[in-house]
């Protein structure tokens, strides 16, 4: 019998985990879907999972090329850290979006949110600390949005990215950038434009894309 290469044996260790599954109290039919965690901390992806993994399979990746390498049409959420070695989040981020799959991504980070978020195609930005309650709730809105018309998801995106800026920058700071006045103006437009798909929503879903327009304001 043939014994394992230390090589193999990194590759596994390195390899996308999953955590939580039909083993698990509830089975697979009845878990709300798949997050991919990725973060080059492990003790702090291991804390997210715990924190997912009554409701949801969670896969753990530790760089951009093992997000990347996780990644399907099978995953429903993304959490995703911006800095991580062999290929950051924001690169990852892009690589993600090229693939077949409809998951809704937050970047889940330490970065403090810049002007260079206004061309990132993410759903939600969540500055570390992150706490459970905030975290589990990102994740359940995030599915949610999934559920959304396109014009209503780009909205939520685009009321998430103004809110991140908001909590980081002097207004005049930011009225004063060519980016951000682009972003303002196309949440604009989206606003106006979503009011038939505005009425569907439940109204805790309202209420959160109230306080996101009260934000971005």
């Amino acid at each position: 019998m043939m014994g394992h290469s230390s090589a193999d044996a990194d590759s596994a260790a390195s390899a996308p985990r999953r955590v939580g599954g039909a083993s698990d109290d509830r089975t697979a039919t009845e878990r709300d879907g798949v997050v991919l965690v990725a973060d080059d901390d492990e003790a702090f992806a291991e804390t997210v999972a715990l924190y997912l993994e009554s409701d949801w399979d969670v896969v753990l990746a530790h760089d951009g090329d093992e997000a990347v390498e996780a990644f399907g049409p099978h995953v429903d959420v993304v959490l995703l850290d911006r800095r991580m070695p062999t290929v950051s989040g924001d690169e990852a981020l892009s690589e993600l979006r090229e693939q077949d799959g409809e998951a809704r991504i937050a970047m889940m980070t330490a970065v403090d949110p810049d002007l260079d978020i206004v061309d990132m195609d993410f759903d939600m930005y969540l500055t570390k600390p992150v706490d459970r309650d905030e975290l589990v709730g990102a994740v359940e809105d995030l599915s949610t949005r999934a559920t959304y018309a396109r014009e209503l998801q780009a909205l939520f995106s685009l009321g998430s990215k103004l809110a991140a800026l908001h909590s980081r920058h002097a207004a005049d700071e930011l009225e004063a950038d060519e980016r951000y006045q682009r972003l303002q103006d196309e949440f604009s437009r989206l606003h106006e434009a979503s009011h038939d798909e505005l009425e569907s929503l439940d109204p805790a879903e309202f209420e959160e894309l109230l306080q996101l327009v009260d934000e971005a304001q």
